[in-house]
């Protein structure tokens, strides 16, 4: 998977990019934004994007100089310029930097994938010629429990790995026995960073060591076992099983995996899990037990808990189940009111659907964990809480996995609070809001453009949540309250014969006299010139 910087001083053209570009199918899996090249520089360093898209023209700092700093300290990096400019002298200098492409503004949707995927193509081949070379030193230099940790990773995850590879580990292992079973098992530890805090002073490293040798140690009175972590995924332990062959392979792994973790649960204090994929005789079939293991486990139901070994992937009835991001406006609208317990209770009715459905696995929890966050996430921008260098208000750190119900609804309730109360101290703490000031506006300048964005944007809060302080203070809308204004100036001009109508329509903001017309005629029962002459016949009268 690779990372995406976008480096743009103009946020539409950040939003425009990260929806035009088809990041699942290019294997994509974290965009980051900086507005200007100096935070793009910073991120570069600390962040490590794999492709960079780049401005040319930007205040402080222009893309150009950015270019000349990054390609020197990352020259890994793959580059690709977006610019309004379609100057010779900018595509020289790109190509004295190394740049992958040249894209003009408007960013072509064809154009920037195309980009994207020959950048990822390259990615992919210098990774490839990397993975070659290590494997070439690996076989050279590397002790052989690192040389088993890289090939059997290789193995299970569907690399090609040639077959004099295979035979030298086979060699090197002494896998001369015949009436071999070969298997993978999945070990979940849920509190890693709590146990790695307390028993390792934050070491994982350390902590890592530990619990491979640990299952070693527990496999060898029954297999030849070799585990080590897992990198595709946070907290998770591979084990490569090899046992004889017998009729029930997998039942019989599980009882003695069963007793493993329960010794790292005695000595360590893990709570694990682990799921257990099929045997074969054939030692590069692991990927196939790998695949159906990682399947098992993500489809452990975590409403219902007991077994802590799973063989088979559980499935369930599934009831049609909103997604949480169809709560957003309710939720925007329960931190605006400052209530907890309304903005809980929103979860609190969306975890009841879950529950009835019967079924929600581990997956279903890390990608409704996900799914959460970035609602949040919005949610917090739009009502102000500001952005850190990545464009994120806050961290909620990395999605974890989940064994029970109880443990995802407690992180959902977690953020729920944290949140709640960086809002809350935003929207009492400001001193530059106050809806008087709105109206002041209003009333000083009806007669231009007036847009709700232009005060939401300004005062970093929700146009919902300004409409309904606005009606709740002097009784109309915003725009009602324009358009009333507009129409008591009108009338009083329309009391001076002297001034034209269509001179009013314009002094009062209409740059069409019939749309001027007609919207007073609505407003007031009456036309213009009509209102006019009853005022006129009216002060005749008297």
């Amino acid at each position: 998977m690779y990372k995406v910087l976008i480096v743009d001083d103009e946020r539409p053209v950040r939003t425009a990019i990260r929806l035009a570009g088809e990041w699942e199918q290019l294997a994509v899996s974290e965009i980051a934004e900086a507005p200007e090249a100096r935070t793009g520089l910073q991120l570069l360093k600390e962040w490590k994007p794999d492709i960079v898209l780049v401005d040319i023209k930007m205040p402080v700092m222009d893309g150009m100089e950015m270019l000349r700093r990054a390609s020197a300290e990352h020259p890994e990096v793959k580059y690709i310029i977006i610019s309004g400019f379609d100057e010779f002298e900018y595509a020289r200098q790109a190509l004295h930097y190394k740049v992958l492409d040249y894209l003009l503004k408007p960013v072509d949707r064809t154009e920037l994938n195309r980009s994207l995927r020959q950048a990822i193509r390259q990615l992919d081949e210098e990774r490839q010629e990397r993975e070659t070379e290590q494997r070439q030193r690996m076989m050279n230099n590397l002790s052989l429990p690192l040389f088993k940790e890289k090939l059997l990773t290789m193995i299970i995850e569907g690399d090609r790995v040639h077959p004099p590879i295979i035979e030298d580990y086979k060699r090197l292992t002494s896998m001369t026995k015949q009436g071999v079973l070969y298997g993978c098992a999945i070990v979940q530890l849920l509190n890693f960073n709590s146990v790695c805090a307390a028993k390792f002073k934050g070491d994982s490293f350390s902590c890592y060591f530990a619990v491979t040798n640990m299952i070693d140690e527990c496999c060898a009175p029954w297999s030849q076992g070799f585990s080590f972590r897992s990198y595709k995924a946070d907290h998770e332990i591979i084990v490569v099983l090899e046992i004889g062959a017998r009729p029930e392979p997998k039942d019989f792994s599980a009882a003695q995996i069963t007793e493993m973790i329960a010794s790292l649960q005695n000595l360590f204090g893990f709570t694990s899990i682990a799921a257990v994929g099929s045997f074969s005789p054939s030692f590069e079939q692991l990927s196939v037990s790998y695949s159906e293991a990682h399947a098992i486990k993500s489809g452990i139901n975590i409403l219902k808990n007991g077994n802590r070994v799973f063989t088979e992937i559980q499935t369930g009835r599934r009831a049609e189940m909103p997604s949480i991001l169809n709560k957003k406006e309710l939720l925007i609208r329960a931190f605006e009111s400052g209530n907890i317990e309304f903005t809980r209770g929103i979860v609190a009715g969306y975890f009841e659907h879950v529950k009835q459905s019967g079924y929600f696995s581990m997956d279903d929890a890390r990608k409704a964990a996900a799914e959460f966050i970035f609602l949040i996430e919005d949610i917090a921008i739009q009502l102000g809480v500001a952005e850190d260098l990545q464009g994120k208000p806050m961290s909620f750190g990395t999605v974890q996995s989940y064994s029970s119900f109880e443990e995802f609804s407690d992180f959902v309730f977690r953020v729920i609070s944290h949140v709640f109360d960086r809002i809350q101290a935003g929207l009492k703490g400001s001193e530059t809001f106050n809806i008087i000031r709105i109206k002041n506006y209003i009333d000083d300048n009806f007669f231009t453009d007036i847009h709700l964005t232009m005060f939401s944007e300004q005062y970093f809060l929700s146009k919902e949540y300004l409409s309904r302080l606005f009606k709740e203070r002097f009784g109309f809308g915003i725009y009602e309250y324009v358009l009333k204004v507009r129409m008591d100036k009108a009338k009083e001009m329309l009391d001076d014969p002297a001034i034209q109508i269509q001179q009013i329509s314009s002094k009062v903001g209409f740059n069409d006299n019939a749309y001027f017309s007609k919207a007073f005629k609505k407003y007031s029962g009456l036309s213009p010139s009509e209102y006019r002459n009853r005022m006129l016949q009216s002060k005749k009268s008297m």
